[in-house]
Protein backbone atom coordinates (compact mmCIF):
# COMPACT_ATOMS: atom_id res chain seq x y z
CA UNK A 1 0.00 0.00 0.00
CA UNK A 2 1.50 3.30 -0.67
CA UNK A 3 2.27 5.81 1.68
CA UNK A 4 0.10 9.42 1.49
CA UNK A 5 1.94 12.66 2.11
CA UNK A 6 0.11 13.56 4.42
CA UNK A 7 1.33 10.81 7.04
CA UNK A 8 4.41 12.42 7.25
CA UNK A 9 3.03 15.85 8.34
CA UNK A 10 5.13 17.65 11.37
CA UNK A 11 7.24 14.39 11.71
CA UNK A 12 9.89 14.85 14.09
CA UNK A 13 13.08 13.34 14.35
CA UNK A 14 12.34 10.97 17.04
CA UNK A 15 13.38 7.28 17.03
CA UNK A 16 10.36 6.20 19.15
CA UNK A 17 8.10 8.28 17.02
CA UNK A 18 9.35 7.02 14.13
CA UNK A 19 8.85 3.30 14.87
CA UNK A 20 5.48 3.64 15.99
CA UNK A 21 4.33 5.41 12.80
CA UNK A 22 5.92 2.33 11.20
CA UNK A 23 3.32 0.08 12.75
CA UNK A 24 0.24 2.39 12.86
CA UNK A 25 0.50 2.04 9.17
CA UNK A 26 0.02 -1.57 9.25
CA UNK A 27 -3.08 -1.00 12.15
CA UNK A 28 -4.58 1.33 9.16
CA UNK A 29 -3.78 -1.30 7.05
CA UNK A 30 -6.10 -3.51 9.10
CA UNK A 31 -8.44 -1.23 9.88
CA UNK A 32 -9.33 -0.78 5.72
CA UNK A 33 -11.66 -3.38 6.11
CA UNK A 34 -12.71 -2.96 9.66
CA UNK A 35 -16.32 -1.61 10.72
CA UNK A 36 -16.47 -2.10 14.45
CA UNK A 37 -15.00 0.72 16.20
CA UNK A 38 -14.15 -0.80 19.00
CA UNK A 39 -11.60 -3.75 17.22
CA UNK A 40 -10.53 -0.64 15.09
CA UNK A 41 -9.54 1.49 18.40
CA UNK A 42 -7.99 -2.27 19.55
CA UNK A 43 -6.14 -2.44 16.36
CA UNK A 44 -4.16 0.98 16.46
CA UNK A 45 -3.14 0.26 20.48
CA UNK A 46 -2.00 -3.53 19.51
CA UNK A 47 -0.55 -2.83 16.11
CA UNK A 48 0.32 0.45 16.41
CA UNK A 49 1.33 1.84 19.58
CA UNK A 50 2.42 -1.40 21.68
CA UNK A 51 3.99 -2.63 19.14
CA UNK A 52 5.82 0.64 17.85
CA UNK A 53 6.94 0.63 21.93
CA UNK A 54 8.25 -2.60 21.43
CA UNK A 55 9.93 -2.57 17.76
CA UNK A 56 11.70 0.86 19.26
CA UNK A 57 13.06 -1.18 21.96
CA UNK A 58 14.43 -4.47 19.78
CA UNK A 59 15.79 -1.81 17.27
CA UNK A 60 17.44 0.73 19.20
CA UNK A 61 18.93 -1.68 22.33
CA UNK A 62 22.18 -3.27 20.75
CA UNK A 63 24.85 -3.28 18.27
CA UNK A 64 24.99 -1.42 14.99
CA UNK A 65 25.92 -2.83 12.43
CA UNK A 66 29.49 -2.86 11.90
CA UNK A 67 30.91 0.24 10.01
CA UNK A 68 31.79 -1.22 7.01
CA UNK A 69 35.20 -0.31 4.96
CA UNK A 70 37.01 -0.75 2.08
CA UNK A 71 39.38 -3.82 2.11
CA UNK A 72 43.10 -3.49 1.66
CA UNK A 73 43.06 -0.05 0.28
CA UNK A 74 46.27 0.03 -0.89
CA UNK A 75 45.87 -3.41 -2.88
CA UNK A 76 45.41 -2.06 -6.31
CA UNK A 77 43.53 -5.35 -7.05
CA UNK A 78 40.82 -4.38 -4.27
CA UNK A 79 38.15 -1.85 -4.25
CA UNK A 80 39.12 1.41 -2.87
CA UNK A 81 35.92 3.00 -3.25
CA UNK A 82 37.33 5.51 -5.90
CA UNK A 83 35.57 5.29 -9.04
CA UNK A 84 36.98 6.71 -12.14
CA UNK A 85 34.22 8.87 -14.53
CA UNK A 86 34.84 9.46 -18.46
CA UNK A 87 36.44 13.05 -19.12
CA UNK A 88 33.37 13.78 -21.60
CA UNK A 89 30.30 14.36 -20.13
CA UNK A 90 29.35 12.57 -17.35
CA UNK A 91 25.49 13.24 -15.78
CA UNK A 92 24.82 12.24 -12.08
CA UNK A 93 21.26 12.92 -10.67
CA UNK A 94 21.23 14.00 -6.93
CA UNK A 95 17.91 13.49 -4.62
CA UNK A 96 17.57 13.18 -0.73
CA UNK A 97 14.85 12.57 1.72
CA UNK A 98 13.30 10.75 -1.17
CA UNK A 99 12.60 7.37 0.05
CA UNK A 100 9.19 7.62 1.49
CA UNK A 101 7.25 5.65 -1.03
CA UNK A 102 4.50 8.51 -1.61
CA UNK A 103 3.10 9.44 -5.61
CA UNK A 104 5.62 12.43 -4.93
CA UNK A 105 8.21 10.33 -4.31
CA UNK A 106 7.35 8.45 -7.04
CA UNK A 107 7.09 11.30 -9.35
CA UNK A 108 10.34 12.68 -8.51
CA UNK A 109 12.18 9.23 -9.59
CA UNK A 110 9.94 8.86 -12.91
CA UNK A 111 11.49 12.51 -13.71
CA UNK A 112 15.11 11.70 -13.19
CA UNK A 113 14.25 8.37 -15.10
CA UNK A 114 13.44 11.05 -17.56
CA UNK A 115 16.76 12.45 -17.81
CA UNK A 116 18.70 9.08 -18.12
CA UNK A 117 21.23 10.03 -15.51
CA UNK A 118 24.80 8.15 -16.00
CA UNK A 119 24.71 7.94 -12.09
CA UNK A 120 21.72 8.23 -9.46
CA UNK A 121 22.42 8.84 -5.63
CA UNK A 122 20.20 9.04 -2.46
CA UNK A 123 21.51 11.12 0.00
CA UNK A 124 20.02 9.43 2.58
CA UNK A 125 16.34 8.70 4.46
CA UNK A 126 14.43 5.58 4.05
CA UNK A 127 11.51 6.17 5.89
CA UNK A 128 10.40 5.75 8.79
CA UNK A 129 12.84 3.55 10.49
CA UNK A 130 14.68 1.86 7.26
CA UNK A 131 13.51 -1.70 8.09
CA UNK A 132 13.51 -4.43 5.37
CA UNK A 133 9.80 -3.46 4.04
CA UNK A 134 10.85 0.09 3.41
CA UNK A 135 13.69 -0.60 2.12
CA UNK A 136 12.64 -2.93 -0.45
CA UNK A 137 9.35 -0.81 -1.36
CA UNK A 138 11.79 2.17 -2.17
CA UNK A 139 14.46 0.55 -3.62
CA UNK A 140 13.65 -2.77 -5.08
CA UNK A 141 11.44 -4.16 -7.48
CA UNK A 142 8.17 -2.42 -8.76
CA UNK A 143 10.06 0.71 -6.91
CA UNK A 144 10.37 4.10 -8.47
CA UNK A 145 14.28 4.38 -7.56
CA UNK A 146 16.57 4.39 -10.89
CA UNK A 147 19.48 3.29 -11.11
CA UNK A 148 21.90 5.25 -13.05
CA UNK A 149 23.43 3.44 -17.02
CA UNK A 150 26.63 3.49 -14.90
CA UNK A 151 26.10 3.34 -11.50
CA UNK A 152 23.55 3.84 -8.39
CA UNK A 153 24.93 4.73 -4.80
CA UNK A 154 23.09 5.67 -1.29
CA UNK A 155 24.08 7.43 1.21
CA UNK A 156 23.30 6.64 5.08
CA UNK A 157 20.42 8.74 6.92
CA UNK A 158 19.90 8.97 11.00
CA UNK A 159 16.66 7.42 9.88
CA UNK A 160 18.27 4.25 8.84
CA UNK A 161 20.13 4.04 11.87
CA UNK A 162 16.83 4.34 13.76
CA UNK A 163 17.00 0.51 13.18
CA UNK A 164 20.89 0.49 13.85
CA UNK A 165 21.49 1.16 9.94
CA UNK A 166 21.19 -3.19 9.41
CA UNK A 167 18.85 -3.30 6.65
CA UNK A 168 20.92 -0.31 4.98
CA UNK A 169 23.93 -2.39 4.79
CA UNK A 170 22.51 -5.88 4.69
CA UNK A 171 19.98 -5.60 2.44
CA UNK A 172 20.40 -1.96 -0.13
CA UNK A 173 24.22 -1.55 -0.04
CA UNK A 174 24.82 -4.70 -1.97
CA UNK A 175 22.36 -3.73 -4.79
CA UNK A 176 24.09 -0.81 -5.74
CA UNK A 177 27.06 0.20 -6.69
CA UNK A 178 28.87 0.50 -10.34
CA UNK A 179 27.20 -1.21 -13.18
CA UNK A 180 28.98 -3.80 -14.87
CA UNK A 181 28.17 -4.25 -18.77
CA UNK A 182 29.90 -7.80 -18.49
CA UNK A 183 27.59 -9.05 -15.86
CA UNK A 184 24.86 -6.84 -16.50
CA UNK A 185 24.83 -6.45 -12.67
CA UNK A 186 25.65 -3.66 -10.00
CA UNK A 187 28.68 -4.50 -8.21
CA UNK A 188 27.57 -3.80 -5.15
CA UNK A 189 28.10 -0.47 -2.75
CA UNK A 190 30.98 -1.64 -0.13
CA UNK A 191 30.84 1.13 2.28
CA UNK A 192 28.40 4.28 3.04
CA UNK A 193 31.00 6.53 1.53
CA UNK A 194 32.84 6.82 -1.87
CA UNK A 195 34.45 8.59 -4.80
CA UNK A 196 33.61 9.51 -8.22
CA UNK A 197 36.10 11.54 -9.39
CA UNK A 198 37.49 12.46 -12.70
CA UNK A 199 40.82 14.83 -13.81
CA UNK A 200 39.82 18.20 -12.71
CA UNK A 201 37.04 17.08 -9.95
CA UNK A 202 35.92 14.91 -7.16
CA UNK A 203 32.73 13.82 -5.84
CA UNK A 204 33.25 12.43 -2.35
CA UNK A 205 30.24 10.56 -0.08
CA UNK A 206 30.25 10.97 3.29
CA UNK A 207 28.27 9.16 6.20
CA UNK A 208 27.58 12.19 8.60
CA UNK A 209 24.59 9.48 9.88
CA UNK A 210 26.73 6.67 11.76
CA UNK A 211 26.82 8.48 14.56
CA UNK A 212 23.95 10.88 14.28
CA UNK A 213 21.85 9.00 17.32
CA UNK A 214 23.09 8.93 21.19
CA UNK A 215 21.41 7.00 23.87
CA UNK A 216 18.14 5.20 23.32
CA UNK A 217 15.07 7.79 24.62
CA UNK A 218 18.05 10.35 25.56
CA UNK A 219 18.77 10.58 21.75
CA UNK A 220 15.72 13.26 21.69
CA UNK A 221 17.27 15.60 23.63
CA UNK A 222 20.33 14.89 23.09
CA UNK A 223 21.25 13.94 19.25
CA UNK A 224 24.82 12.46 18.27
CA UNK A 225 26.98 15.44 16.72
CA UNK A 226 27.23 13.11 13.54
CA UNK A 227 31.33 12.25 14.01
CA UNK A 228 32.87 10.83 10.81
CA UNK A 229 33.68 7.27 12.01
CA UNK A 230 38.32 6.93 11.79
CA UNK A 231 37.83 4.86 8.72
CA UNK A 232 36.48 7.14 7.13
CA UNK A 233 38.38 9.72 7.81
CA UNK A 234 41.93 7.69 7.74
CA UNK A 235 40.58 6.88 3.78
CA UNK A 236 40.04 10.93 2.94
CA UNK A 237 43.78 11.27 4.45
CA UNK A 238 45.42 8.52 3.05
CA UNK A 239 43.90 6.69 0.11
CA UNK A 240 42.52 9.80 -1.20
CA UNK A 241 45.47 12.14 -0.32
CA UNK A 242 42.73 15.15 0.20
CA UNK A 243 45.86 16.85 1.54
CA UNK A 244 47.82 17.26 -1.92
CA UNK A 245 45.27 16.26 -4.37
CA UNK A 246 44.49 19.75 -6.02
CA UNK A 247 41.36 18.72 -7.56
CA UNK A 248 37.89 20.47 -6.84
CA UNK A 249 35.61 19.13 -3.87
CA UNK A 250 32.01 18.33 -4.14
CA UNK A 251 31.14 16.87 -0.75
CA UNK A 252 27.84 15.06 -0.38
CA UNK A 253 26.54 14.13 3.14
CA UNK A 254 22.87 13.56 4.57
CA UNK A 255 23.15 16.31 7.34
CA UNK A 256 23.85 19.75 6.91
CA UNK A 257 26.85 21.64 7.48
CA UNK A 258 24.76 25.11 8.70
CA UNK A 259 21.80 25.99 8.17
CA UNK A 260 19.49 28.89 8.11
CA UNK A 261 16.15 27.04 9.67
CA UNK A 262 17.42 24.42 11.89
CA UNK A 263 20.84 23.91 14.16
CA UNK A 264 23.82 23.45 12.62
CA UNK A 265 26.07 20.67 12.78
CA UNK A 266 29.60 21.43 12.81
CA UNK A 267 31.62 18.35 13.84
CA UNK A 268 32.02 16.81 10.35
CA UNK A 269 33.32 20.14 9.29
CA UNK A 270 35.14 20.13 11.51
CA UNK A 271 37.05 16.91 11.33
CA UNK A 272 37.68 17.47 7.46
CA UNK A 273 39.40 21.44 8.42
CA UNK A 274 42.22 18.91 9.56
CA UNK A 275 42.56 17.61 6.75
CA UNK A 276 41.57 20.27 3.32
CA UNK A 277 42.73 23.03 5.17
CA UNK A 278 41.40 26.56 3.79
CA UNK A 279 40.56 25.17 0.63
CA UNK A 280 37.10 25.93 -0.45
CA UNK A 281 34.30 23.16 -1.21
CA UNK A 282 30.85 22.94 -3.23
CA UNK A 283 28.71 20.53 -0.03
CA UNK A 284 25.43 19.06 -0.87
CA UNK A 285 22.98 17.38 1.95
CA UNK A 286 19.82 17.09 2.41
CA UNK A 287 18.14 16.18 6.06
CA UNK A 288 15.74 19.37 6.32
CA UNK A 289 13.27 18.72 3.73
CA UNK A 290 13.65 21.68 1.57
CA UNK A 291 15.72 23.05 -1.15
CA UNK A 292 18.41 26.44 -0.43
CA UNK A 293 21.39 27.76 -2.40
CA UNK A 294 23.48 29.37 0.39
CA UNK A 295 27.01 32.24 -0.63
CA UNK A 296 29.98 30.70 0.81
CA UNK A 297 29.90 30.16 4.61
CA UNK A 298 33.04 29.23 7.48
CA UNK A 299 31.97 28.40 11.05
CA UNK A 300 34.63 28.28 13.53
CA UNK A 301 37.33 25.74 12.89
CA UNK A 302 35.75 24.61 9.88
CA UNK A 303 36.07 24.53 6.04
CA UNK A 304 34.70 27.35 3.38
CA UNK A 305 31.48 25.47 2.58
CA UNK A 306 28.91 27.02 -0.16
CA UNK A 307 26.28 24.81 0.97
CA UNK A 308 23.64 23.23 -1.08
CA UNK A 309 20.49 21.79 1.03
CA UNK A 310 18.64 19.27 -1.66
CA UNK A 311 16.23 17.64 1.40
CA UNK A 312 12.97 18.04 -0.87
CA UNK A 313 12.84 14.61 -2.97
CA UNK A 314 9.91 13.06 -1.37
CA UNK A 315 8.84 14.23 2.08
CA UNK A 316 6.85 17.03 2.46
CA UNK A 317 8.27 20.19 1.99
CA UNK A 318 6.77 22.64 4.84
CA UNK A 319 6.62 26.39 3.95
CA UNK A 320 8.67 28.06 6.76
CA UNK A 321 7.39 31.73 8.02
CA UNK A 322 11.38 33.14 7.56
CA UNK A 323 14.86 33.11 7.63
CA UNK A 324 16.17 32.79 11.55
CA UNK A 325 20.01 33.25 10.29
CA UNK A 326 22.70 33.60 7.78
CA UNK A 327 20.33 35.98 5.95
CA UNK A 328 22.84 37.32 3.63
CA UNK A 329 24.58 34.32 2.82
CA UNK A 330 20.96 32.58 1.78
CA UNK A 331 21.04 33.15 -2.28
CA UNK A 332 17.90 31.51 -2.84
CA UNK A 333 15.38 29.09 -1.38
CA UNK A 334 12.37 27.45 -2.73
CA UNK A 335 9.49 28.20 -0.83
CA UNK A 336 6.88 28.31 -2.91
CA UNK A 337 3.10 27.29 -1.78
CA UNK A 338 1.70 24.23 -3.76
CA UNK A 339 -1.01 22.64 -2.06
CA UNK A 340 -2.39 22.43 1.84
CA UNK A 341 -3.14 19.45 3.54
CA UNK A 342 -3.92 19.15 7.07
CA UNK A 343 -4.30 23.11 7.48
CA UNK A 344 -0.11 23.05 6.99
CA UNK A 345 1.03 24.85 3.92
CA UNK A 346 3.07 22.81 1.51
CA UNK A 347 5.89 23.50 -1.15
CA UNK A 348 7.83 21.53 -4.07
CA UNK A 349 9.37 18.19 -4.27
CA UNK A 350 12.41 18.20 -6.61
CA UNK A 351 16.28 17.06 -6.94
CA UNK A 352 19.76 18.12 -8.44
CA UNK A 353 21.31 17.03 -11.81
CA UNK A 354 25.73 17.21 -11.90
CA UNK A 355 26.51 17.49 -15.11
CA UNK A 356 30.33 16.90 -15.32
CA UNK A 357 32.10 17.07 -18.52
CA UNK A 358 36.10 18.11 -18.16
CA UNK A 359 37.33 20.65 -15.63
CA UNK A 360 33.56 21.77 -16.06
CA UNK A 361 30.66 21.01 -13.90
CA UNK A 362 26.62 22.64 -14.17
CA UNK A 363 24.46 22.13 -11.58
CA UNK A 364 20.71 22.18 -12.51
CA UNK A 365 18.16 22.34 -9.95
CA UNK A 366 14.16 20.73 -10.89
CA UNK A 367 11.12 20.31 -9.23
CA UNK A 368 8.38 18.39 -9.18
CA UNK A 369 7.03 19.52 -12.81
CA UNK A 370 10.55 19.11 -13.99
CA UNK A 371 11.04 22.71 -14.54
CA UNK A 372 14.48 23.81 -14.28
CA UNK A 373 14.43 26.54 -11.28
CA UNK A 374 18.45 27.43 -10.91
CA UNK A 375 21.29 26.61 -12.83
CA UNK A 376 25.32 26.91 -11.95
CA UNK A 377 28.25 26.71 -13.55
CA UNK A 378 31.76 26.25 -11.85
CA UNK A 379 34.59 25.49 -12.57
CA UNK A 380 38.13 23.90 -11.30
CA UNK A 381 41.68 24.75 -12.15
CA UNK A 382 43.28 21.81 -10.32
CA UNK A 383 44.81 24.23 -8.14
CA UNK A 384 42.78 23.29 -5.30
CA UNK A 385 40.51 26.23 -6.15
CA UNK A 386 37.13 25.83 -7.51
CA UNK A 387 35.17 29.32 -9.55
CA UNK A 388 32.12 30.43 -9.49
CA UNK A 389 31.09 31.27 -13.11
CA UNK A 390 27.80 32.21 -13.02
CA UNK A 391 24.37 31.35 -11.11
CA UNK A 392 21.01 32.02 -12.59
CA UNK A 393 17.74 31.69 -10.91
CA UNK A 394 15.00 31.23 -13.60
CA UNK A 395 12.09 31.17 -11.25
CA UNK A 396 11.75 34.22 -9.76
CA UNK A 397 9.58 33.05 -6.89
CA UNK A 398 12.32 31.20 -5.56
CA UNK A 399 14.67 34.33 -5.78
CA UNK A 400 15.80 35.65 -2.12
CA UNK A 401 19.28 36.90 -2.21
CA UNK A 402 21.52 37.56 -5.19
CA UNK A 403 24.75 38.24 -3.25
CA UNK A 404 26.90 35.46 -4.56
CA UNK A 405 30.19 35.22 -5.02
CA UNK A 406 30.28 35.27 -9.07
Amino acid sequence: MKRKLEEYINLKRSPLQNHIKTDLAIAEELNLSEYNAIRRLNNYFKYGVLSGVWHYFVNRIGKKHPFQNYQNPNDDSKDKGIYKLTEDKNLISLVSDWASDTPESDKIGEIIKSHNPDFTIHLGDTYYVGTKEEISNNFFENSSWHRGKKGSFALNGNHEMYARGISYFRDLLPTLGMYDELTEKYTGQKASYFCLENNHWRIIALDTAYNSLWLPLLEIKYPGKCKLENELLNWLENTLNLKNDKRGIIFLSHHQNFSAFEEDIPKPGEQLKKIIGDREVLWFWGHEHRLAIYDKNCLKNNVNVYGRCIGNGGMPVEIVNGISKYQEKVIAFDNRSRFKIKNTDLGFNGFANLELEGDKLKISYYDIKNELLAEENWKSNNNSEIRLDSIKILNEEISFSQTASA
